[in-house]
């Protein structure tokens, strides 16, 4: 019997981190696990054929929305995992929302990163109170060794998204401040929004640096991106990094940044939190539920406010130890990847037990 785990997933996204983390996790507790990307199958015939030729009894997919169209009457259960922008975003839109209606109620399980994503599900569907399920995200990190940040950057310049403005990454040393946006660009990630802001205070201040890596997950988006990084001293773009050096460059930045519109849970907060790494996010919903202002990280509303705290996180060294002491207490003690494990081989089983 073999689970079919099915999810939109972009080269280097969340999604694929959390994707294949999750498969890994069923295959290592019994269950033979396939996991494939939304985009592998043009329609419900082609996605049924598969499930005849595999012997796939069961199927869990990320995103109401994006699986629905071909989860939607499926011969096999299934189960779905709110994303975070099936709900924040697709919720808005009236066809989508049909289309998701009708595949949460086919649904055998549902599952929420959080009380908040529950909260927002049972608003929509009130009806499927028993069949919801909380499982935070687990994390895994893979930090690797490095002693210098311009180590880390040598090997990736030449894939350069845009062009720094101003050559600041010319002469990078210990004294460089790097803030760390992880995000693929597109608008609900909104990484235009600190743009100006940032690039005033390196005028100011040509010690700090805004680091911005990610995927083009939006074409025209993304050309918007590389245009205005063009004209924006003290910006850099970078292509996706593989997850080691990704954590590593987390290690060698002053903070992680969000400034999301929306967010499910993000994965590059709870893996900046994990390595002891402050954050500093965008308040909005999901970040709001993992983070504590002050304590557990670092909350902003505008893009003024987001300088006037990373000024204080490098001008306070006991905040910068506070936060990010409760932050690895926080994760250990609540995004738990044993936990996870478990959570949904028990979901799995339940569903290949019927």
């Amino acid at each position: 019997m073999t689970t079919l785990f099915l999810a939109y997933c972009f080269p280097c996204s969340g999604n694929l981190v959390t994707a294949e983390r999750i498969r890994t996790s069923l295959e290592s507790g019994g269950h033979r696990c396939i996991r494939k990307c939304t985009s592998n199958f043009d329609g419900c015939k082609e996605l049924w054929e598969f499930i005849n030729n595999n012997d796939i009894r069961c199927i869990m997919g990320i995103n109401a929305c994006r699986t629905g169209n071909l989860l939607r009457d499926c011969p096999v259960p299934f189960g779905l995992v709110f994303g975070g922008t099936d709900l924040n975003e697709s919720a808005a839109i009236p066809d989508s929302m049909d289309l998701m209606t009708a595949t949460v109620n086919q649904a055998r399980f549902l599952v929420c990163f959080s009380k908040e994503i529950r909260q927002q599900a049972l608003r929509l569907w009130p009806h499927v109170l028993d069949k919801i399920h909380i499982q935070p995200q687990g994390v895994c990190t893979y930090a690797s060794a490095s002693s210098h940040l311009s180590d880390i950057l040598t090997a990736y310049r030449a894939a350069e998204f845009g062009s720094c403005a101003c050559g600041c990454t010319d002469n990078l040393n210990d004294s460089t401040k790097v803030f760390l946006l992880v995000c693929g660009l597109r608008p609900v990630k909104d990484p235009l929004y600190l743009l100006q802001v940032f690039s005033e205070w390196h005028r100011d201040n040509s010690r700090v640096l805004l680091i911005i890596v990610g995927p083009e997950m939006n074409e025209d988006y993304a050309r918007k991106v590389k245009g205005e990084i063009r004209r924006c001293p003290g910006i850099l773009l970078l292509p996706p990094l593989p997850q080691a050096d990704l954590h590593t460059l987390m290690l060698h930045s002053c903070a992680v940044v969000n400034s999301s519109v929306s967010e499910g849970m993000s994965g590059a907060i709870l893996e900046a939190m994990c390595l002891g790494v402050p954050v500093i996010a965008r308040n909005i919903a999901g970040n709001a539920a993992i983070i504590t202002h002050k304590e557990t990280g670092l909350l902003f509303n505008s893009p003024e406010e987001f300088v006037s705290e990373a000024k204080c996180l490098l001008s306070d060294e006991d905040l910068y130890k506070t936060i990010t002491a409760k932050a690895q207490d926080y994760v250990n003690m609540h995004h738990s990847g044993e936990v996870e494990k478990q959570t949904y081989c028990r979901l799995i089983s339940s569903v290949l037990s019927q």
